[in-house]
């Protein structure tokens, strides 16, 4: 008995063009999260450097010891870079040092609690808008 083999397997041209579609289509949409993934990355970077910046102003201030710090504005809002080829041009930073009572209010009489607030500015190109980082930090008198 001789049967016929008519089943015959593989893919229709139907569906490897919608294969070819759907791949086309996830591959466009990776696309175009690589700018978008690009600007994240960028912003998150100048962010870190403001952080940077902050973070070395308070180490400098801190290694003067408590009755060193004075307090007002230590250090008025400037750029922290002359030379446009400088990478902290585009950064700003202002520091400003004030006496807190226990309950972190401002107070005039010196309790032996200072607040250091240093503030970064910059820039930030890839959505055109400046931003700013302030980082608050504590000393005690010993």
């Amino acid at each position: 008995m001789l049967k016929s083999i008519n089943n015959k397997r593989g893919i229709t041209m139907i569906e490897a063009v919608l294969a070819v579609a759907v791949l086309t289509i996830g591959i466009l949409g990776i696309i175009k999260l690589f700018p978008l993934a690009l600007k994240i990355s960028k912003n998150a970077e100048q962010e870190t450097v403001a952080a940077d910046l902050a973070q070395a102003k308070i180490e400098e201030l801190f290694s003067l010891g408590y009755e060193s710090i004075g307090t007002s504005t230590i250090e008025a809002r400037h750029r922290l870079a002359t030379s446009t080829q400088n990478p902290f041009y585009n950064y700003e930073r202002q520091t400003v040092v004030t006496t807190v009572d226990s309950n972190l209010n401002t107070s005039t009489a010196d309790l032996g609690l200072k607040k250091i607030t240093v503030t970064v500015f910059y820039h930030l190109p890839t959505i055109n808008t400046s931003s700013s980082l302030p980082v608050t930090i504590l000393i005690s008198q010993k």
